[in-house]
């Protein structure tokens, strides 16, 4: 049998679907007291961590659709208007209601729904990547968009977004540890 390698494409959506995996499934393996415990200002829980990746990944889904020309072109967070539905401030989550250059006062008192909402939340975000990638063919991910202040390519993008799950990742298995929970 002779071994094809695969696709730039291929490889990256095998290393997201990885990430996306162990993500799930260590926020799924904790009970709702665990999902939502922080550590302390700086420390943000669970929820926070898992919601703040399935963000950024939304956001980047929807920037690499509208790249390709592929519907659908808005966030899934938009699209089923979760800022409303969860009673959190649209606006105020940080950059792009992200989280990002959120005080760490303003992350430690939102609340979020049942584990499960945002559990749900970070599975259709994360399908809804790892669709944006299936999209983009090989030739495009390594093309500098004319708009990209860094002349990044949309590689380097991806790698960059990947390389964030894995920090969340860490993060998130790090207060397991701190809760007593192997990682």
């Amino acid at each position: 049998m002779v071994a094809h390698p695969r696709s730039l494409r291929d490889t990256l959506l095998r290393s997201y679907r990885l990430a996306h995996e162990r993500l799930l499934t260590t926020a799924e393996a904790l009970s709702p007291e665990q999902f939502i415990w922080s550590a302390g200002p700086s420390l943000h829980s669970v929820a926070w961590h898992l919601w703040h990746a399935a963000r950024w990944d939304d956001v980047f889904a929807s920037y690499l659709h509208k790249a390709v020309g592929q519907d659908p072109r808005t966030q899934v967070w938009e699209r089923e208007a979760l800022a409303d539905r969860w009673s959190l401030g649209s606006g105020a989550l940080g950059r792009r209601d992200t989280g990002t250059e959120m005080s760490d006062e303003a992350a430690e008192e939102l609340r979020f729904p049942a584990p499960t909402e945002v559990i749900g939340y970070a599975r259709h975000a994360f399908a809804y990547a790892e669709e944006a990638i299936t999209l983009t063919p090989d030739d495009q991910l390594l093309a500098a968009p004319k708009v990209d202040p860094d002349g990044d390519t949309k590689l380097d993008n991806v790698l960059i977004y990947l390389e964030h799950l894995s920090r969340h990742l860490g993060m998130i298995e790090a207060i397991r540890g701190l809760q007593g929970v192997a990682g």
